[in-house]
Formats: C-alpha cells, structure tokens, sequence
C-alpha cells in the first residue's frame, strides 16, 4: 500500500529538483516502482505536477513579498503598504523660474495676473518649454510712471489642465476621481466643489493633513496614488471630512510637467495680454531648477516609515526630516538632515539645525528658508526650540575612468561603450549620491563600470573633490572649505588648484590687474616651521631675548614677547623652508631658563596666486592661503579677485583626496553633477 514519504525534500522549489522528489516519492510506494518514469507518459504527468508546483510556490512567495513595504517589488504594493502608513508618494516636482515682469502704460489702479498666464522659455536642446503662472497675482499700479512690477514672479514649467467630475453617489460610491495625468505636478492642484450645474455656489477644498481635527464639516479632499500610477482625490464621509452630495460637480486644475528637461531656462516670453496689456518688460531672476520625477520606490521605502512614526509631532530628528518634506507642496524637497544643536561644533544649545537640498537644485533661496521656518518647522516645535536653516555644503565628484577593452568581444564601437559608461557612472552616483549620510566607494563604482560591457578586460577611476564658490568681487573675504576627509600632500602634480583661472588685482606693482592668475601649493609648504609653543616661560627677563631656529633647514626666524619678565609667547616672522627638524634657542635678555619647541608643518600647506609675465611663472601672493591636510580644510585668506574668467562666475577649488571612500554628515552631501560636462572623463582604449 503507497504510504507518506516521509523523507520528501520540500525547501528547494527548482523545476528539475521537484520532479526528483516526486519520482522518487512514486518510486517508493509498492504499486508504482517498476514503472519507466523517462520514456512513458508519466514522466509528462510528473512535469505538468512540477510546473504546477513550481508556479504555486513562485506565486505564494510573490504574493508573501508584496505584502511588505521592504520586499515588494510592484510599485502599487508599495504605494499600498505606504499608505497604510499615511504616506502618499510625492509626484514629479515642475521645474520652475523666478522673474520680474513690468507692465507699461498702465491705466487701472491695479492689475491682476491670472492663474495660467502663459511664458515661452528659451529652447533647451531645441525645444523651447511652455511655463505658467500657478495662481493669480495683484499689484497696485504706480500711477505715476504707469507701471505694474510682478517682482519675484514663480512660474512652472507645464502645461494646465483642468477637469470636471460629476458626482453620482450611486456610479462612484467611494467618491473617489482619477486625474488621467501621470506627470502631474500635486503642489499645483486645486480643487473646488461646486453645488450642481445650474447652481454655481462653489468652495474651494483643500488637502487633509490633521486628521484628528476634522469634522462633518471640514471641506477636505484626500489624495493618493491609484493602483495604475495616476494619482485620485477622494473625499470624506461625512464624520472625518464633509462628503458629497448627488450632482456635485468637483472641478480639478493643475499642470503637467516634463519634470527635468527645462532645466536652466532663463529667458521668457510673454504670450499672453494681461488686462488688455502688452507693452511688458521680463527681467530673469533666477534661472530654471531641475525639477524631478516622481518618487522612486527606494524613497518610498525611507519615507514612509517616518511619516508613520512622525504624527504630526516635532520631537525627535525623523519628526523634523518628515514634516520638512512632506511640506504639503510649500517647497519642494528632495533630502533633509536634522541635528540638534548640542551635537554642532561648536555646540548651538537650544538650536536645532536643519540642512535642505531642494528638488531639482542645489540651494534654497532666502524667501524659501522663511517659508520653512515660519510655516513648517516653527508651528510644529516645541516651544524653546530654535530652528535654523543652514546651507547645504556640497563637495562635488570629478571622476575620470580608464577602461581598456577587447573589440572582437562586443559589436559597439568605442564611442558607444563610452556613452554606456556615462550613463551607468550617472546612475550609480543618482542612486548613491545626492544625499545626506551617503558614501561613496570607488570600488563600488569601478565594479558598476565593469559590469557595462563583458569586453572590458579591465578599469580603474581616480577621483578629484571639488567645492563651488562665487566670490565678491568688491571686498576681500577669507573662504574655509571644509572636503571632511583627509587630503594628498601633492605640491608637484597640483593637489590643491583652482579652476578657472581668474583675475586679480597686483598691489605690488601699481594695482595692475593681471588677467590670468593661477591658484597652487606652495612647493616647500610641507617643510616650513609651523609655530613655536612655549615649554618654561622662565624669569627675570628685562629685555626681548634672542630666538635662534637650528636644524637642517634654513631662513626661520622668531621674536619673543615678555611679560612681568617671562617670556609669553615666540611668532614666526619667516617660516623658513626644508625643515625635517628644527631646536629653538633663547639667548640674552638678562633672564634665565625660557625654553621652547618648534612645530614643523608637516600637516600645513601654503597657498600662492601666481601668473606668467612673458612665459616666466610670477608670484602674485605667496601667502593666498592654508591647506590643513589632515582635516581637508582649505582657507583663502583675505580673497579678492576682480573677475573669474567663466560666464558663471563660480570658482571652483579642487583637491585630490587621500582615500577614495568619501562620506557626508550633517550639512554635507556629496554629489555627482549631471549638468557638468566635465564631472566625468572616460577613456577608453582597446587592446590590439
């Protein structure tokens, strides 16, 4: 008689495996072990029981998967698991400008720019974007130069949309209406209810934040992501939001954007008349962010778990990260960090420090900063808690890889794979860059660019960190850049430069402004006598004593200061150069016993300006700056340069790094910028 087979292996679940375990199970039972299990039918039989265990398994462990926010893989099971947290994937984020616009020839005593007013940019990669304004603005007139000035003006990137939905209680019970848009930017929608079609009493709604505060009567709409990707707005019950009534007509605008494609945008054209208008002026303030997509499924992942454990409170650092961004469309942001102000160095007690990276961009403006302060973070704090906007410090990658390759192995050209590694270096740093708390590895990236083509015998990437910076150009300012990681002492091969050149004014020789000057170390920066500190200040001194530096390099010289006939200190008035050691020597003064040690800068760099006068290198400032080496921080002393040879006016200061694993903390991201054509050099060499 066939009984159980107790010794079924049931933990592997491969196609071939199952179909053992099943013949070996039929094997085992009297009535069937001398049936041919190869060459009958039932060995077709066996495979459709394998298949069919196979399919279950595979289905019940998809299905266990998507059940949870960290394995599912399905963006709506994701959205799902999110929303059973209260979070709503944030939408894709329209790119946007700043502008001044002035209306001449005014008559009225005011005028009103409507909602959806229409802008062409200029063309970004040949195609020119459409803008708009997203709600109406008025200005009063100035009636004596008969002008109307729109200053600090937003306008969007997109296209409106406008919408309207019946309501049938009895066709859409759940109230629920879809906008058929996937690109649609949610900061931009607004909705209004209307009583019916022959009434035109309306109320605008608005969306529902504060759960615990609603009533029968709070005119709030829901939103969420449906299951297709396009995000709906439903409405409340009637207890938790007021509900709708039969023949309600809701009544949707918004825009749809291109997201990041009209990135740097900064001249526009009016294309409409504005209260009969024409004659207008459009002066560019800002320059058009990035924008961004909709929210990536890792994202979701991060985020959603603090919304949950935020409620509405502002107590711990993931209460601030959340409520920060998920800021109900004021600012739309893309990374947050938090600190309290005990852990700043130095300590800020009673601050909390919040560094923002907003979408799209690289830094919020000052009207931005107020709106987080005042309008997020401030009513959701506790009350002797100060927040602070800090701006984000970035350090930015420069990568260059070298790949040599085996052309018989692939049927791409080399200027194909080329742009096969742009694009895999690109995702690898927007999938590990670009936010607080991040690192970088460069093994992790020369993996990432192995495994772009199986023609790549082999590859390797350097890396050089870069900080951005524009310069007054009117006043001498001294720069601290701090790269948080140790730097290479590289004065021959230029760790430390900076790019472009630029134009400075030579105080030594009439204020002549020499137009191309060079930023380098200092070739015996690395060997000069850094300070001295005092060991025994000693006693009886009456007169300034003698400090004599002995070792084996040369051109040091000091003074001391006496006090109350001590001596208190020792100042370098030449720091000397090609030192390995050096002794100090006080003599004469009339005291006795004073002694010191000197410090060598074997961590201390110097920087110099320098130019070329008919082919000759010239020094300009041989004391521009300081390299501290083992923190990375970098100083221009007393800064002033009268012009930077670029159109931006930003100037950069590059430095190699010692290890090439690059993390940030606090107010620091490190970043790979896709807009620069310079961040990554690929080359890429084939093997004969």
């Amino acid at each position: 008689m066939a009984g159980a087979n107790s010794n079924i292996q049931i933990t592997d679940l491969d196609f071939n495996t199952i179909k053992t375990n099943l013949k070996r199970y039929l094997q085992s039972q009297d009535t069937l072990k001398d049936y041919n299990y190869e060459g009958s039918a039932l060995s077709t039989l066996l495979d459709i029981l394998a298949y069919n265990t196979q399919y279950n398994a595979y289905y019940l462990n998809m299905v266990a998967n998507e059940m949870f926010l960290d394995s599912a893989i399905q963006r709506q099971s994701v959205v799902s698991q999110a929303k059973l947290l209260n979070y709503t994937p944030t939408s894709a984020s329209a790119p946007s400008a700043t502008i001044n616009l002035k209306i001449n020839q005014v008559t009225d005593l005011a005028v009103t720019l409507p909602k959806f007013t229409n802008f062409i940019s200029e063309a970004i990669d040949g195609v020119n974007y459409r803008f708009v304004t997203v709600i109406d603005t008025t200005v009063n007139t100035n009636t004596v130069n008969q002008t109307a000035t729109f200053s600090n003006l937003t306008i969007k990137q997109g296209e409106p949309v406008d919408l309207t939905f019946n309501y049938d209680a009895t066709q859409n019970p759940s109230k629920t209406f879809e906008m058929p848009d996937s690109t649609i930017d949610t900061s931009t929608l607004t909705v209004v209810v209307q009583q019916s079609t022959s009434n035109s009493y309306s109320e605008v709604y608005s969306l529902a934040e504060a759960y615990l505060q609603l009533d029968s009567s709070s005119a709030v709409y829901f939103l969420q992501e449906g299951p297709n990707g396009n995000y709906q707005i439903y409405f409340g019950d009637g207890v938790l939001g007021k509900s709708l009534t039969d023949g309600n007509q809701v009544v949707v605008s918004y825009i749809t954007t291109s997201s990041t494609a009209a990135y740097g945008a900064n001249n526009f054209v009016l294309m409409d008349t504005i209260a009969g208008y024409s004659n207008t002026v459009i002066t560019p303030v800002t320059s058009t962010t990035q924008g961004s997509d909709k929210e990536t499924l890792d994202s979701i992942r991060y985020t959603a778990p603090k919304a949950y454990s935020a409620q509405g409170r502002a107590v711990t650092k993931e209460d601030y990260i959340y409520q920060i961004q998920n800021n109900a469309g004021l600012i739309p942001i893309e990374a947050v960090n938090v600190w309290g102000g005990e852990e700043n160095d130095p300590p800020v007690y009673g601050t909390v420090l919040v560094a923002i990276k907003p979408r799209g961009g690289y830094v919020l403006t000052e009207t931005q900063k107020r709106i987080v302060e005042t309008e997020i973070i401030k009513p959701i704090s506790v009350l002797t808690v100060v927040p602070r906007i800090v701006d984000v410090d970035y350090t930015y990658l420069k990568i260059t890889s070298n790949i040599l390759y085996t052309p018989r192995l692939t049927t791409y050209s080399a200027t194909q794979l080329e742009n096969q590694v742009l694009g895999a270096i690109q995702s690898f740093g927007s999938s590990t860059l670009n936010t607080f708390n991040s690192t970088f590895k460069l093994s992790s990236l020369i993996s990432t660019v192995q495994s772009v083509s199986p023609s790549f015998i082999t590859n390797d990437a350097s890396i050089i960190l870069q900080k951005r910076f524009v310069p007054d150009l009117l006043n001498s300012t001294t720069y601290n850049f701090n790269f948080d990681t140790s730097l290479k002492k590289d004065i021959y091969s230029g760790s430390i430069t900076a790019s472009p050149t630029f134009q400075y004014r030579d105080s030594k020789n009439n204020n002549i402004v020499r137009e191309v000057v060079y930023l380098e170390e200092t070739p015996a920066s690395t060997s000069i006598i850094d300070s001295i500190s005092i060991v025994n200040p000693g006693f009886n001194y009456t007169t300034t004593p003698t400090v004599t530096i002995v070792g084996d390099g040369s051109g040091a010289t000091a003074t001391a200061t006496v006090i109350n006939g001590q001596v208190v200190s020792i100042e370098i008035t030449n720091a000397g150069s090609n030192y390995t050691q050096a002794l100090v020597q006080i003599t004469g003064g009339g005291g006795s016993l004073a002694s010191a040690y000197a410090v060598l800068a074997g961590n201390i760099g110097t920087l110099r300006t320098y130019y070329y006068n008919n082919g000759v290198k010239t020094v300009l400032d041989p004391t521009a700056g300081t390299v501290n080496y083992g923190t990375g921080i970098v100083t221009l002393t007393a800064f002033n340069p009268v012009q930077i040879n670029n159109t931006t006016g930003v100037l950069s200061i590059q430095a190699t790094p010692v290890s090439t694993i690059i993390s940030s903390s606090r107010d620091k991201i490190v970043t790979l910028d896709s807009t620069d054509p310079d961040s990554v050099n690929i080359n890429i060499t084939a093997k004969i």
